[in-house]
Parts: C-alpha cells; sequence; structure tokens
C-alpha cells in the first residue's frame, strides 16, 4: 500500500497551484496587518516566564529541601519550554526586524538555559523549513534507527529492523532522553564547526556552570545534579509531546512530486484544534500549517490567519489537515505501526529469498 495515497495529496482535482497564489495570500495577510512583528508581545512574554523561574528558583534555595527541590523542577520545565518557544521564534525572525535581538534571545534560551547551540538549532531547523518530510533533506525525520518512510523501513537492517518494527511503542520512551540527544548533537556541531559559534561556547558553558556550580552552591551538589536530571527529562517530554504531532504521520515527499512551495508546507504538516489553553502549552506550533507558510509571523496572530489560510486551501483543493490532539496521537501510533510492517515484510522476504 502506498500510505501517501490516502492522504490524497495527487487527487486528480487538484488545482494548478503556482508561486503566484502564495504571493497573493501572504498580500491579503499583509494589507490586514498579520505579518507585522509584535516586539511588546515577546518582551512582555520573556519578563513573565523569567520572573516565574526566578521565584521557582528562589523557593529552591530558600528551603533547600529535597521535596521543593523536586516540586520545583517541574514548573522550571515548563517555563523553560516557554522560553525554547521564544527561541524557536527568535530563530524565525519572529519577534523584532532587528536580527540582533532574535540572535540575543535565541542565544539566551537555547544556548544557555537549554545547553544547546542556537546557531546548531538554526542550521537543522532551516533544512527542515527547506525539505518538511523530505525523504532524504529534512533532518527531523531522517533519524537513526527510526524510519518513517516505507523505504527507509526497507531499508534497515539487524538492530535498527527490530526497533523499527516496533517504534510506534520505542519512539515515546526517547523522548526521556530527547534533550541529552540535542546537547550532544550540538557539542558534535560545535567541536567541527568552530567559526562564529564564540557565543554559543561562551552561553553552552554558562549553563553548565550556572547548573553544577551556582545552583549546587546553594543546595548541594546531590540536589543540584537530581534538578538538572528532573527538569531536562521532563523537558525531553514536553519536546517530543510538542513537536511529533507537526509532521509526523503525513505525506513524506521524495522531490519527484512536483509541488508548488504553498503545497509542500501544507500538506507535510498538521494543524491541532485548540483553545487558548493548547495555545500556550504548544507555543504555536499548534499551528504547524501556518507556521510553515510564513515562520516569521508573530506568534499570537497565527490563530488570525487560520481561517484565511484554511479556506484558502480549501478553494483551491489542497489537504489541510486540522485534527484534535487525540486523534492526531492516534493517527501517528498507526502510521509507526504501518511503517514498521514493511521491516517485517522484507524480513519474510529475504528470509525466503535466502532459503532458495
Amino acid at each position: 500500500m502506498d500510505l501517501n495515497s490516502s492522504f490524497g495529496i495527487f487527487n486528480k482535482k487538484r488545482m494548478n497551484i503556482t508561486n503566484l497564489d502564495y504571493i497573493q495570500l501572504k498580500k491579503d495577510l499583509e494589507i490586514k496587518r498579520l505579518l507585522n512583528h509584535t516586539p511588546v508581545y515577546y518582551f512582555l512574554n520573556l519578563l513573565i516566564n523569567i520572573l516565574l523561574l526566578i521565584i521557582c528558583f528562589w523557593l529552591i534555595f530558600y528551603f533547600n529541601n529535597w521535596n521543593v527541590t523536586t516540586l520545583m523542577s517541574f514548573p522550571i520545565a515548563f517555563f523553560g519550554m516557554q522560553l525554547s518557544y521564544l527561541g524557536h521564534d527568535a530563530g524565525h525572525m519572529a519577534i523584532s526586524k532587528n536580527r540582533k535581538i532574535n540572535d540575543l534571545l535565541g542565544h539566551f534560551s537555547h544556548s544557555f538555559f537549554l545547553g544547546g547551540s542556537f546557531s546548531y538549532w538554526k542550521f537543522k531547523h532551516n533544512k527542515h523549513h527547506a525539505n518538511p518530510n523530505h525523504e532524504e533533506m529534512d533532518p527531523d525525520i531522517n533519524n537513526d534507527p527510526f524510519s518513517f518512510s516505507e523505504r527507509k523501513a526497507k531499508q534497515r537492517v539487524g538492530l535498527s529492523r527490530l526497533i523499527t518494527r516496533y517504534q510506534s511503542f520505542l519512539l515515546p520512551p526517547v523522548f526521556l532522553i530527547m534533550l541529552f540527544m540535542m546537547r550532544y548533537d550540538s557539542l558534535k556541531y560545535m567541536l567541527k564547526n568552530r567559526k562564529g559559534i564564540i557565543i554559543d561556547v561562551l552561553l553552552v558553558l554558562g549553563h553548565v556552570a550556572f547548573f553544577l556550580v551556582v545552583i549546587p552552591y546553594f543546595i548541594g551538589f546531590l540536589k543540584a545534579v537530581v534538578l538538572y536530571l528532573i527538569v531536562s527529562v521532563v523537558l525531553g517530554l514536553y519536546f517530543g509531546f510538542s513537536f511529533i504531532p507537526n509532521h509526523i504521520g503525513m505525506p513524506v515527499l521524495t522531490g519527484k512530486e512536483n509541488l508548488s512551495f504553498l503545497e509542500e508546507q501544507v500538506i507535510t504538516s498538521r494543524d491541532i484544534k485548540s483553545g487558548r489553553f493548547l495555545d500556550l502549552i504548544f507555543g504555536g506550533l499548534n499551528y504547524q500549517i501556518e507556521h510553515h507558510l510564513f515562520p516569521s509571523i508573530p506568534r499570537k496572530n497565527l490563530s488570525k490567519i487560520k481561517l484565511i489560510v484554511k479556506e484558502f486551501c480549501i478553494k483551491k483543493n489542497i489537504n489541510y489537515k486540522d485534527d484534535t490532539l487525540a486523534k492526531a496521537w492516534n493517527d501517528i501510533f498507526i502510521y509507526l505501526s504501518d511503517i514498521g510492517k514493511y521491516a517485517k515484510k522484507f524480513d519474510v522476504i529475504k528470509t525466503a529469498a535466502d532459503m532458495v
């Protein structure tokens, strides 16, 4: 079975979409001033989250006991994720027209607080946006040993093939170490690309010093390490919960589909139906289609353009995926399971061939 065919992305009724359609859609949003930067919104967002983090750390230092330290690790992870969303928007130049301001906020949130190179994240994330769900060119779906396409599943051997078979069950537990994996990849990037990353290096060292030198000074080394581990694990789970629904289970492209920019961005992305609560939880990533079409749009305006973009896609007969969170995760589980079956089938075919 061709999994992509189930999405109807090559529907014969599909209209001929060109870059002019995208330009017209963008002009309509510009007229409504929905693409304009909103730095005050982001400044208040940053200020609130920093103040809340300061309160959490103050409570840990003041009480200096295991119960408070463990309890506060969860809101620290939550507010840290909000900083991560700010860094994400900064990487897309969504906060200000001034690149230096965006880079400053991005380095603070990613390099200092999360402990991973902001430069590496921009490099990787820009490749993803340029090639969403591309089988070979999107780094977000080229993550060994997991497989997100039939061809990749059939190519797996040994342990990778076994993991692919059961990846629908094995992928969620990987979220527990996701942030550690990101830090490791960042370290490799910084060691390989030594030019222009001095800020990354200094702030990552500042991250290490803050969590493993400053905090231990107030509460002791063991409690500080446990705090760091819990925050990192919870953040990893939060990352996986927030990012996986964006594209996994959507069509995987090979570059032969002859799609326009607009079509490519829309059909490979999934929106999550939500209200203010989920908007806060997902940091605007629940409007993934709108974000991919207009990466530099301020987060607060994503919900405002959703109806405009959705109506445009319906009019042009472009598949617009807008699911509840429960349905999205159900579809992801089914998709990963279906991909895993190809590894099983390949095993049977190969075994039969070897017996001849």
